[in-house]
């Protein structure tokens, strides 16, 4: 493979309808942010890739080997966890208060869970490739992409809703905690592994 495929696998990955549990990862992690706070959406959404590519590269070399069916019940997990996070912020005027930066800690922490989950596509993706490094970095970069375009979309949702219907952000947090949680909590319930 080249490094267009990796780089394109990556951005299928996280943009796959069918994997969708990234996608509203995403959104929970964001959702608490106007559309004017790009700086702080992208720095939340990198931290995550951080996270994931210390995974991916710890389980491509076979330093650690997860348990696949505790990882696919632990993301819906950090989906739940963030939901629920993102209530406890309130609202003055147009400014959302509270905001820590241990969130950006919590993304990277989130981000290795996520990376094991992509794990057992990269390892399906990379066969019999001599190194991972290369492969890693444009799966990676694919990954970072498909998110900015999720995150770009998202964006000009927030910005159109704004504009149409003038949602306060306690509304839009509690809209968009409520919809990632309720999807998280029966992801859960499918993914119980005990």
């Amino acid at each position: 493979m080249t490094w267009s495929d990796f780089l394109l696998d990556g951005i299928k990955h996280i943009t796959d309808p069918k994997a969708y549990d990234h996608m509203v990862y995403l959104i929970a992690l964001i959702s608490i942010f106007e559309y004017r706070e790009i700086k702080r959406i992208v720095l939340l959404a990198t931290a995550f890739t951080v996270g994931h590519t210390i995974t991916l590269i710890l389980t491509s070399l076979d330093i650690i080997r997860p348990d696949g069916g505790i990882i696919e019940f632990l993301i819906p997990v950090t989906i739940l966890i963030t939901a629920l996070s993102n209530l406890r912020y309130t609202v003055r005027g147009n400014q959302v208060i509270a905001f820590h930066g241990t969130r950006y800690l919590i993304a990277v922490i989130f981000g290795l869970v996520h990376g094991m989950g992509f794990s057992s596509y990269f390892r399906m993706i990379l066969g019999k490739e001599e190194s991972i490094f290369q492969p890693l970095l444009f799966f990676n970069v694919g990954v970072e992409v498909g998110q900015l375009l999720i995150i770009a979309i998202f964006i000009l949702f927030s910005f159109a809703m704004n504009g149409l219907f003038r949602i306060t952000q306690r509304d839009w947090i509690i809209f968009f905690s409520g919809l990632t949680g309720g999807v998280a909590l029966m992801l859960c319930i499918d993914t119980w592994p005990f």
